[in-house]
């Protein structure tokens, strides 16, 4: 019915978090998951995992995406994703200056009230700006003439 369980040699334990689950796999003829679960009963973080100090925290927006990433280790992406889920503005290498206004208090109670594409043009941002800044909030797209989308 289910696949023969796997026995686990000393050099695979040593791959895991070296590469995707997924690769691991199929490279030893498993399950994503098999690899997964034995992974995380081992307390190994999964391949990309960055574990955010607070001095790492602290220079997101200070210096550019691809110098913290080169500085850390760690993909350019992983950097972009996590100032972004903080709201913090890039810094542009070109002229050493943030590209974007952060985002005030009386900006962030608009989100999802009105249409992103609505709000953009009365802010003077992109929709994509709006959006991102909405979606990084965990704030509901507005859904004019329609329902509200239900909690469960």
């Amino acid at each position: 019915m289910g696949r023969a369980s796997i026995e686990w040699t000393a050099e695979m334990i040593a791959q895991l978090g070296t590469d995707k689950d997924a690769v691991l796999a199929e490279r030893w003829g498993t399950t994503a998951k098999t690899v997964n679960l034995k992974r995380n009963s081992l307390g190994i973080a999964a391949f990309g995992h960055v574990a955010w100090t607070q001095a790492m925290l602290d220079a997101l927006g200070r210096s550019t995406d691809a110098e913290l990433a080169a500085r850390w280790d760690i993909s350019k992406a992983s950097v972009v994703a996590k100032r972004g889920a903080l709201g913090i503005a890039p810094l542009d290498a070109s002229r050493g200056k943030e590209t974007q206004q952060p985002w005030t208090d009386a900006e962030i109670v608009q989100l999802g009230t009105v249409p992103d594409a609505q709000l953009a043009m009365q802010l003077g941002r992109s929709p994509a700006a709006v959006r991102n800044a909405r979606m990084a909030r965990g704030i509901a797209a507005s859904r004019p003439g329609k329902p509200p989308i239900e909690k469960r």
